[in-house]
């Protein structure tokens, strides 16, 4: 993998791009139009970015055992650079918070401060970091329906994302286990066991598929949004819940999960419209 495209890959331009989505279709379900909210949506582009690049320089002994290839621990960000780079960040966050309505700036930069603290030291404390971690991704629709004037339309949504990210953040930590442990971090993995950590990811996995289709039944969204859970969300989260009912696989369903942000995010938007059942 070329040097640059390993440097890049510090700011995960895949999380980037799902917040960016996320405070997007919240906007629409809160019934926006145009012109849309350029300065939130690159605003949430640099927050997040701003938050993986610190999350990436604290973890950067556990990436040693457990993702080697990374572009700390392999040498393609130095520490010093990596650091300059947040920096960088956090003053363009600064002008974008300045610039936008109070709420809205307040909002971002406690999501700075928030994912700041996750890396520093929630992130190795039991389960505390899964739930910081999944309010602040969940909280992007609730954000972008709030630009829009009608913050409740992102409820909903943001509920589901709650519950969606905290069964993949639990089966992350069950993956990232060996290195967790041997840096002393406590997560739930750690102190529960893998297995027990993939059974309540089964778990969750398993309510939320069961629970999709009930905004359609509801008559809160229509057949857009039913089409999307029934054809993409609902069938990964199945696969996902029986590979961590057998145990196995969690670098897959982490993957596989991971695609499953982004149809959720497409389905709720789908849903913005909300067509007559």
């Amino acid at each position: 993998m070329p040097a640059l495209l390993k440097a890049l890959l510090i700011i995960r331009p895949h999380n980037v791009a799902a917040a960016v989505l996320c405070v997007a279709a919240g906007y629409a379900l809160g019934g926006g139009g145009a012109p849309w909210p350029l300065l939130l949506l690159s605003a949430t582009a640099v927050a997040t970015a701003a938050g993986n690049v610190i999350n990436d320089w604290f973890d950067r002994d556990i990436d040693a055992i457990n993702k080697p290839g990374r572009p700390l621990p392999s040498g393609a960000v130095t520490g010093s650079a990596a650091i300059g780079l947040y920096l960088l960040l956090l003053a363009l966050l600064a002008v974008c918070a300045a610039l936008l309505p109070p709420a809205q700036g307040g909002w971002i930069v406690v999501w700075a401060i928030l994912l700041h603290w996750y890396s520093r030291t929630l992130k190795r404390r039991y389960l505390a970091g899964n739930l910081l971690v999944s309010a602040v991704a969940a909280s992007g629709f609730a954000l972008g329906a709030l630009a829009a004037g009608d913050s409740r339309r992102g409820a909903l949504p943001a509920l589901f994302t709650f519950v969606f990210v905290l069964g993949r953040e639990l089966v992350k930590d069950a993956e990232d286990v060996r290195g967790d442990r041997a840096c002393g971090a406590r997560t739930v993995p750690v102190v529960s066991g893998a297995d027990r950590t993939l059974v309540a990811s089964a778990l969750i996995f398993t309510v939320l598929a069961a629970a999709f289709p009930v905004p359609y039944c509801t008559g809160t969204y229509g057949k857009g949004y039913l089409a999307a859970v029934s054809g993409t969300v609902i069938p990964i989260l199945a696969v996902s819940a029986a590979l961590c009912f057998a145990r196995r696989a969690p670098r897959a369903v982490s993957i596989l999960l991971k695609l499953g942000m982004f149809f959720g995010v497409a389905a709720f938007w789908l849903g913005s419209g909300r067509s007559a059942g």
